[in-house]
């Protein structure tokens, strides 16, 4: 990873009642000192290793709401030198003070906001995190024991990563932000601040989940299994729906566990959530199951010129393989097995129509 450039701000708010304000301390921090790639190090890591991110974009549709996305887009077209940057985190704690001064999130508390540009691989990033400062223990010159504060890097409060690569190339989810279990506005005014709040599509992250269900199986060891895992997947999908309640990768990663092999599971068990959260997929923690791809995968609508059918691919196997619908592919054959009484009658009132 490369780092480009670096910034420290401090946000300070003394109480709930205070109004939050922007000190003149901090600023751009040269990349040429190795404790500021450590820092990065130490700052990058302990956002990658959060496993309840969520995905999605800036809110386009309200631009003017939130000035930091066209601040964003301004220096995505600049020189990305010192100065432009330096623009950007002036806009950024401007927006971040207002969102904290918010009467829905007036219980929140400031903290040290680092502003990194980076680059990894293919890609450029921009992250953002707000973190605090933490108790500890030191020793004084004569080695008495004296409280001593220090950045807590390892605990991340709010933060935000933007890939920029793929803003720039106009795709879907390049911003990731910290979620978080509770409820309130006062969990969100960091990524609203920075106009995340358009979260990945539902159609998105329900395809997404499905792609991620198969290729962990094939890396884990469950090829074997895999049908039957996105079945159950599915299953949990639709009951989601139905419940009109949100999917949860906390609840697939339960499901997923359930069926990873003794010799996997010191390596795979509890995993599934972080595997699917992260890229390629990028599915959110939480999100709305969408309808329609939920069916594409639920469901198979077969027909002819003349006749149509229906059903749900959990019902359909080979020939002989016991389920509700056979495909006797040599043949070119549909079997239904197991006609319930009343679609018997129907048919039998149907042929006797004809005969009559």
């Amino acid at each position: 990873m490369e780092l480009k450039h670096l910034a420290i701000r401090e946000l300070v708010k003394e109480n709930e009642d205070a109004p939050a304000r922007i000190t003149d301390r901090g600023g751009i921090i040269p990349t040429t000192e190795p404790i500021a790639n450590q820092l990065f190090d130490t700052l990058n890591a302990a956002f990658s290793r959060r496993s309840s991110l969520t995905h999605g974009s800036f809110n386009n549709e309200n631009e003017e709401g939130y000035p930091f996305i066209s601040a964003f887009e301004s220096f995505v077209s600049s020189d990305w030198n010192e100065e432009s940057f330096t623009t950007l985190t002036d806009k950024s704690m401007t927006q971040l003070a207002a969102a904290i001064n918010n009467p829905s999130a007036h219980t929140a508390h400031g903290g040290y906001v680092l502003f990194a540009l980076y680059a990894s691989d293919r890609y450029e990033y921009l992250l953002i995190a707000l973190v605090r400062d933490k108790a500890s223990i030191g020793f004084d010159n004569d080695l008495h024991p004296t409280e001593v504060m220090e950045v807590n890097l390892d605990q991340l409060h709010q933060g935000a990563r933007i890939n920029i690569s793929t803003f720039k190339k106009k795709q879907d989810s390049y911003l990731s932000f910290i979620g978080s279990k509770e409820k309130g506005e006062i969990t969100h005014y960091f990524s609203n601040a920075f106009g995340c709040t358009d979260v990945t599509p539902s159609r998105k992250s329900t395809g997404e989940l499905i792609r991620a269900a198969r290729d962990f199986c094939n890396q884990n060891n469950m090829t074997d299994r895999k049908e039957e895992v996105v079945e159950d997947v599915v299953s949990y999908l639709e009951r989601q729906r139905t419940e009109k309640e949100s999917a949860n990768l906390h609840d697939i990663e339960n499901l997923f566990d359930a069926y990873i092999p003794p010799e996997q599971a010191e390596t795979a068990a509890g995993t599934f959530g972080s595997f699917a959260n992260k890229g390629p997929y990028n599915v959110s923690q939480e999100f709305q199951p969408h309808t329609s791809t939920i069916n594409r995968f639920a469901k198979l609508k077969v027909k002819s010129d003349n006749w149509s059918l229906d059903f749900t691919k959990r019902n359909l196997g080979d020939l002989n393989a016991g389920k509700d619908i056979e495909f006797d592919e040599d043949n070119g054959r549909i079997i239904i097995n197991r006609l319930p009484s009343k679609v018997v009658n129907q048919l039998r009132e149907a042929l006797e129509q004809e005969e009559s």
